[in-house]
């Protein structure tokens, strides 16, 4: 008998970039997973259990998924959390702390995207790596009156020297590398384990059994927080050797897999 006829539903938190879907098949706000990977999203569910988006893109990256029937969402890496209709948990970086930011980030020449729930931005540097993701620049974000409320902090590698040039930045922020050239700044004292424990306590029953499902070191957080830790084959040394279970490459479905092997669809 698999997990999922349990007498309590299974609850799984599924990271996105790397886990449900490829980094590079997705074009803005929409993602999608492979056809094979959505069809055992929705048998998992079938069998009465719970399924959970558990991402560092903000609840404005994941369109396509919202389709899917996931019970909820554990976005910005934990900082933004909704069960159903709920919110259950945000944190937002102070606008001091914002202020401030931004100021080393244009000191430094540094660009990035900054996530928040509501509307995601660009902070202009040297380069224009991040000019393909077509967001508006904060400044003109903020001339319009978008709402001031972020989460999450990313950048790529051309950066990376400007950031480590801020004291400020480097020691206010948890750094995460996630992998293929992406690194994440995010508020201290939240995470993906935090925020998923804030929807588990939220559950009106306690799950017999959880299972996360991550490749990248902002994903360790929920990775420990779960009874069992299925990682990716595609995912670093450094995360495997936090595994219960490493599955296929996020290219072979690997989540597929992994369902498969604990009898849970």
């Amino acid at each position: 008998m698999g997990e999922g006829n349990k007498a309590t539903p299974v609850v799984a938190f599924f990271d996105v970039d790397g886990t449900l879907t490829d980094r590079g098949n997705d074009d803005g706000y929409e993602v999608m997973p492979t056809a094979r990977v959505q069809e055992a999203i929705h048998a998992f569910v079938e069998q009465g259990n719970v399924a959970v988006v558990c991402t560092g893109r903000s609840i404005l990256g994941v369109r396509g998924l919202r389709d899917m029937p996931f019970s909820g969402f554990v976005t910005l890496n934990g900082t933004h959390v909704i069960l159903g209709d709920q919110v259950i948990l945000n944190h937002v970086i102070h606008a001091d702390m914002l202020s401030r930011t931004l100021e080393e980030m244009r000191r430094v020449g540094m660009e990035a995207l900054i996530e928040g729930t509501y509307g995601n931005v660009l902070v202009s540097g040297v380069s224009s790596d991040m000019e393909q993701m077509r967001m508006p620049r904060i400044e003109d974000y903020e001339r319009a009156g978008g709402r001031m409320e972020f989460g999450k902090i990313d950048f790529m590698d051309s950066s990376m020297d400007a950031y480590r040039a801020s004291e400020f930045l480097t020691s206010c922020y948890t750094y995460f590398n996630v992998g293929d050239g992406y690194h994440e700044l995010s508020i201290p004292g939240t995470s993906k384990g935090i925020g998923g424990r804030a929807l588990i306590d939220a559950l009106p029953f306690e799950p017999s059994r959880v299972y996360a499902f991550g490749d990248s070191e902002n994903d360790l957080g929920i990775l420990a927080e779960a009874d069992v830790a299925v990682v990716m084959e595609n995912a670093s040394d450094v995360v495997k050797r936090h595994a219960d279970y490493v599955t296929d490459h996020v290219h072979d479905d690997g989540v597929v897999t992994a369902l498969e092997h604990f009898g849970l669809i």
